[in-house]
């Protein structure tokens, strides 16, 4: 496999099509949830350390300009259509493998954000992806040369989406080698704080899930969020009294109108008012942390600003994600953070809730 790709640390195993956390035998992935994800070598040793439980590895696409192309029912007894490797060659693939069947084709390079496109070219199933799925990786390649700019990906996304061949692609509803991946997220994916835990939280948890997704995918189609917010209904409906699809559709879709900030938007304002050109204060600068740990710091700083003189909220996972390290390395820099006294911790969390933190006032903080 690429080293390109071996490096990002966005990977997930994979049992009968559905994505698995590398971390956690028994908990599913997702592809919108980077705290469900890993480096290579764990999803690797996760698989190889299964007993059976895991077929193998995959790895997610999150709109960082990895791209893969998904070719299925092209491979017939060993040998690929050349209808399918003239329209990879086409998009400009140099990297392309098997299948875990045996029987499809990925390939992989760099390419614009375009979603998702699914459809027919030259009699060929084929779909696009650059984020919010996962692609299995077999490590079998047919073309094994590297990740490069795909000069025709765009090109072939937009012929896809104006085919005639499209829509009926789209009718037949086939099954595809990796159908699991072309879900926007596993039957786990939404986000806890989406879905009603009880009666009568039904309308409050929809736009919950509106500011969700307006945040996260706000360039999805409607088909795209029709498919979502169908599996939020299927997972609400134990507690929910609306039984009927088309009531909990119509409400979805005036909170996504009236949602005026989307999640993730406060924190992304507050991480985009960061000055990393500034100097950390010399009692940080003494404690070594690190390239990873000062700018965690300085994350701990604008959160803090933020706050005021409350205690600001942020969680392992979180702090991993924001500053690209391991959500474990992550809790272990917050742990020191506490045991130098840099940080005071005011509330540990429990499960998916947050620890609260306040900076001490000695090293920068505004308390």
């Amino acid at each position: 496999m690429p080293a390109a790709l071996r490096r990002v640390p966005r990977w997930v195993c994979h049992k009968a099509k559905v994505p698995y956390d590398p971390s956690a035998l028994r908990r599913k992935a997702s592809v919108v949830d980077p705290a469900t994800w890993g480096t290579f070598d764990q999803a690797q040793t996760a698989y190889e350390e299964s007993e059976g439980n895991r077929d193998g590895v995959g790895l997610v696409l999150a709109g960082d300009g990895i791209v893969g192309v998904d070719l299925d029912h092209v491979v017939h007894d060993g040998a690929p259509d050349p209808a399918a490797m003239a329209l990879l060659a086409r998009i400009g693939c140099q990297f392309i493998e098997l299948s875990p069947s045996g029987t499809g084709l990925h390939g992989w390079g760099y390419g614009p954000n375009i979603g998702g496109r699914r459809g027919k070219l030259d009699g060929i199933n084929v779909e696009l992806y650059s984020q919010g799925r996962y692609l299995t990786m077999t490590g079998r390649p047919l073309k094994d040369g590297p990740l490069v700019e795909l000069s025709g990906f765009a090109a072939v996304a937009d012929a896809l989406r104006g085919s005639d061949e499209n829509s009926t692609y789209r009718r037949e509803q086939r099954s595809t080698e990796d159908d699991s991946s072309h879900l926007p997220f596993s039957s786990v994916g939404l986000p806890h704080q989406t879905l009603p835990a009880i009666e009568g939280e039904r309308n409050k948890k929809l736009f919950e899930l509106a500011r969700w997704l307006k945040g996260t995918r706000a360039d999805a189609t409607r088909d795209e969020l029709r498919v979502m917010v169908q599996e939020w209904h299927r997972q609400a409906l134990p507690v929910i009294g609306t039984k009927d699809f088309a009531t909990t559709w119509i409400d979805f879709l005036r909170g996504w109108e009236k949602v005026r900030s989307p999640h993730g938007a406060t924190l992304a304002a507050i991480l985009s008012g960061i000055d990393c050109g500034a100097p950390l204060p010399d009692t940080i600068v003494a404690l070594g942390y690190g390239e990873a740990g000062n700018r965690l710091y300085r994350i701990c700083m604008a959160l803090q600003a933020h706050a005021g003189d409350q205690p600001f909220f942020v969680s392992a996972r979180q702090a991993g994600e924001m500053t690209g390290m391991h959500f474990t390395d992550a809790s272990k820099v917050l742990s020191a953070f506490v045991a130098d006294g840099v940080l005071e911790l005011v509330v540990r969390g429990v499960g998916r809730v947050a620890s609260r933190y306040r900076l001490a006032q000695a090293n920068g903080g505004q308390t």
